[in-house]
């Protein structure tokens, strides 16, 4: 039997490892995106401005009828202060939850238990002013609805939430006018409790959440860019302008063409206007304060991101000359409960016909604040207090996670190694007038 073998011929060269690198792949590589860090000085100035406009909506001086100019500018703070409010609040649930890159995972749900325990916090700050009522519709207990609200929405791109901010806007004030209606036709309420809470909160409080939770929402897309870039303020100012004069302009022209019907009065703030009162299609497209319509909310909303961008331009000015008032930004919650508690004891300044209660109060107000700040704290008062039940609250459910590593498309960068025992969280911001800040988180 034959056997046969082969042999490498010169066209089968003997083979030897290779030592030639495959080329790579043509990939463009995008830098990490990165989280900005420190604290805005303009947000607080634009949270400074919200309360100094509450302030001014509770204590203003009496509308002169024959004063037309004169009631068109002290009226401006009605109904827009709060409006501002609650999209800052947005901003700083944003800032809360990672900034323009969230929170995943353990650091998410981390974030969101602190969140739920400042909303718990500024309830027990409700009924702690509700002891001592004025003629007020604190916020505070809206506020923290507000929050546990928009927990499920911390984990969504700035897309989604704007797209969700725009339907809020458009369905909610329709559909709470509709229940108000029903309500109000057939004679039938929610029983006393947590539904009527609910109900409340929702429809027919004084800040709804039908309406007020578009601020928020947007509040936390704008908390999803980097703030700290001046084409943000360019898009933000943009946008607002052309939301204001969408809203307004088609309040306006609605309400020249059909007939005022309910008998309010141009220019009134509404603080007391039932919302279960029958309604017309006037109601349904005015922007007068507290009507709470898709017009005045898509409005307001081009009203705070115009104060928002403009005070992010003079974000280096509230270190010097605007620091009294981005004091009062730092700690809203501590001015907001202070001048409320303080009016209990003062009513008759609710009745002026001059501005010197507003003075008196904002004054009090902007100097405490400001002889705090220049003290060696972080936080005012209440926003410590705020930030510690939160810390509190968090920790016994989840331990606090390692700081996650910063990811995009292009990749992950991993974190800085630390010291288990040098490592330090991150600065958290404080809260609003009602909640406190990261940086700049507030209430």
């Amino acid at each position: 039997m034959s056997t046969f073998t082969t042999t490498p011929g010169p066209l089968a060269p003997e083979s030897t490892p290779s030592t030639t690198t495959p080329a790579a792949p043509d990939v463009i590589v995008e830098p990490a995106l990165q989280r900005y860090r420190g604290r805005i000085r303009g947000i607080d100035l634009a949270r400074g401005l919200a309360i100094l406009g509450m302030i001014w909506a509770h204590v203003r001086p009496g509308i002169d009828v024959t004063a037309t100019f004169t009631n068109f500018l002290g009226n401006i703070p009605a109904g827009r202060s709060s409006a501002l409010f609650a999209l800052l609040a947005g901003i700083s649930l944003a800032i809360l939850s990672g900034r323009n890159v969230p929170y995943t995972d353990l650091q998410l749900r981390h974030a969101q238990l602190r969140i739920a325990g400042r909303a718990v916090a500024l309830l027990a700050f409700a009924a702690f002013l509700s002891l001592f009522p004025t003629i007020i519709a604190v916020i505070l207990g809206y506020y923290a609805a507000w929050f546990l609200l928009a927990l499920p929405l911390l984990s969504w791109s700035s897309k989604k939430l704007a797209i969700a901010a725009g339907v809020v806007a458009l369905v909610g004030p329709q559909v709470m006018h509709l229940a108000n209606l029903i309500s109000y036709t057939f004679d039938v309420y929610p029983a006393s409790g947590p539904n009527s809470y609910l109900y409340d909160v929702l429809v027919t409080g004084h800040y709804p959440g039908l309406a007020y939770m578009a601020y928020v929402i947007a509040g936390i897309a704008i908390g999803r860019t980097d703030l700290s870039a001046s084409s943000a303020r360019i898009r933000l100012l943009g946008g607002g302008l052309m939301l204001a004069v969408l809203g307004y302009g088609t309040a306006y022209l609605a309400t020249h063409t059909f007939a005022t019907e309910t008998g309010f009065e141009s220019g009134s703030s509404m603080e007391f206007v039932p919302s279960f009162m029958p309604f017309t299609l006037w109601d349904v497209f005015t922007a007068e304060p507290h009507m709470n319509t898709t017009t005045e909310v898509i409005g307001n909303l081009g009203f705070g991101l115009i104060v928002l961008a403009v005070c992010l331009w003079l974000s280096p000015l509230a270190k010097h000359l605007l620091f009294p008032i981005a004091a009062v930004g730092s700690m809203s919650l501590t001015a907001y409960v202070g001048h409320a508690f303080g009016l209990h004891f003062n009513e008759e300044l609710f009745f002026s016909s001059t501005a010197t209660p507003f003075l008196l109060v904002a004054g009090i107000a902007v100097l405490f604040c400001t002889v705090w700040a220049l003290l060696p704290f972080r936080r005012g008062p209440l926003e410590w207090m705020t930030y510690w039940f939160s810390q509190w609250f968090a920790h016994p459910a989840l331990p606090r996670p390692a700081v996650q590593p910063v990811t995009s498309q292009a990749g992950t960068l991993p974190p800085t190694p630390q010291s288990p025992a040098t490592s330090k969280p991150e600065a958290q911001p404080e809260l609003e007038a009602p909640a406190v800040p990261e940086p700049n988180e507030q209430p």
